[in-house]
């Protein structure tokens, strides 16, 4: 019997579109540039400086009501973001007369949450910067990325081996190796313990050391679960974040107390040269809509989300799988958040963006959100998730919070309905937690999965689904076809 391939639509539509779109004039358009000024009026020979100023722009436009088509332009540069870029109700378009925010054609437009680092003292290729405001106590970092790329946190071993827990206590707070450890000195340095679980991780702060064995501030593992999600005796570890352990070029090691980075460059580098940045902000973007008031009709095209951190929990970081994680059972448990974090959102697109060096989860659609889109875009080097499409890390849930992990939406109507990832290369998410996944969909509606190229991922590529019994939840007809992932 013979069987027949679906005719691509969205190869032989979708760039259709995107030309109508670009070549469409706006009848009102704005402009962006980083040698701008928030002081002039947004036009091409007068740009504005920063997004924020934009968004304020096209929101008084909506206030007076839309009766033409709305464009922000954005000239080649980074704009670096002192927080997240937050739209609401009052930022929408309408069915009639959507609003863009683009990159001029051809050009590079970073939307940063992080901050170049510069003023290097050099010595060798060790590169020490101080930085006042981690000193101060109102920065700390875990992430680093150089000529984006991400650079590795000082840890031993290193990337080509790995320790093996011995002995573990009955806490999960104590732990012996197969081998001797070469220095005592961890603690004080937000040196952290990772252990590698059957395919998820579990991060905690070292507090002491002691005749060979490390103690830590919390116990190691999602407590309750079994030998799988905790630390036990044979699993593979390593320590991230030692100042003993900074020796190979590409490392790098913050120190709270002086604010000193410390980074060992690799042959070629150079300081004017090279390009250092580390994350301020946890997230990008908020678009932020109601039940009864949506945020409708936006449009994202050719612009590049970049850089994000994640803070370590106070409790550690024990995942359980899927950027999801929590200290035990019998506790309420977590999930990561999102750089782009969409919460009733209806109709907003994002097209040929790019999102990377985002140290949690990459994009998430919650309560709310229908016939969104994520197509040609580009999601790389993520901490945890990629794209999720039915985050739930907003909105109110069957039995609350205690009920996360599989809890479904309290309101039916929150179900995320008619989403779709298509034609994406999404790749080397799960850079901090190796349980994290490229695409989640959970707790959603006909979400549409196709055409997208997946790989490099330390764990799933696609997790459809996310409960572990036969209980019904609101997953239906999600559908993902024509996917390479490899």
């Amino acid at each position: 019997m013979k069987t027949h391939r679906p005719l691509n639509l969205s190869a032989l539509v979708l760039p259709a579109l995107v030309c109508a779109g670009s070549l469409e004039v706006a009848a009102r358009e704005w402009f962006v540039a980083p040698n701008g000024s928030d002081t002039h009026p947004g036009t091409r020979a007068e740009p504005f400086a920063t997004p924020q100023r934009a968004v304020a722009a096209v929101r008084e436009l909506v206030a007076a009501g839309l009766t033409e088509h709305v464009r922000v332009t954005f000239a080649a540069g980074t704009y670096e973001l002192a927080a997240p870029l937050v739209l609401t109700p009052a930022d929408s378009g309408t069915a009639e007369h959507g609003i863009t925010y683009a990159a001029a054609p051809g050009q590079d437009v970073v939307f940063s949450g992080g901050r170049r680092i510069r003023d290097w003292k050099v010595d060798g290729n060790r590169w020490t910067a101080k930085l006042d405001e981690v000193r101060a106590g109102g920065w700390f970092f875990r992430s680093l990325v150089v000529n984006d790329e991400r650079a590795i946190r000082a840890r031993w071993p290193n990337e080509d081996g790995a320790l093996r827990l011995t002995d573990v206590s009955p806490d999960v707070r104590s732990f012996t190796f197969d081998r001797p450890l070469p220095s005592n000195d961890l603690v004080g340095q937000d040196t952290e313990l990772v252990v590698y679980e059957n395919w998820s991780v579990s991060r905690a702060i070292i507090t002491g050391v002691h005749d060979g064995r490390i103690e830590t501030a919390n116990p190691v593992g999602w407590i309750g679960h079994g030998p799988m999600t905790t630390a036990s005796p044979g699993k593979p570890a390593f320590l991230e974040h030692a100042r003993f352990a900074l020796d190979q070029p590409g490392e790098w090691f913050l120190d709270r107390q002086t604010g000193e980075l410390t980074y060992l460059a690799r042959d070629g580098q150079r300081p004017g040269s090279t390009e250092v940045v580390a994350p301020v902000l946890s997230q990008l973007v908020q678009i932020a809509g109601t039940g009864d008031h949506p945020v409708v009709h936006l449009r994202f095209e050719g612009l590049r989300f970049e850089h994000t951190d994640f803070a370590l929990p106070s409790f550690g970081y024990s995942e359980i799988q899927a950027a999801h994680y929590g200290p035990s059972m019998k506790e309420p448990t977590h999930v990561q958040p999102v750089a782009i974090e969409c919460v009733y959102a209806n109709g907003v697109q994002f097209e040929q963006c790019r999102f990377a060096h985002l140290n949690a989860s990459g994009i998430g659609f919650g309560p709310g959100c229908r016939d969104n889109r994520v197509s040609r875009c580009t999601v790389e080097d993520i901490g945890g998730n990629g794209i999720m499409i039915g985050w739930r890390g907003k909105g109110a849930l069957q039995n609350g919070a205690e009920g996360l992990l599989d809890a479904d939406w309290a309101d039916p109507d929150d179900a995320p309905v008619g989403n779709s990832v298509a034609d994406c290369v999404i790749r080397r998410c799960g850079a901090d937690s190796r349980g994290a996944v490229g695409i989640f969909a959970a707790f959603s509606k006909d979400t549409l999965i196709e055409h997208n190229e997946v790989y490099d991922l330390p764990y799933t590529g696609i997790s459809i689904g996310y409960r572990w019994n036969t209980t019904p939840t609101s997953q239906e007809r999600c559908r993902a076809w024509f996917n390479h992932i490899h």
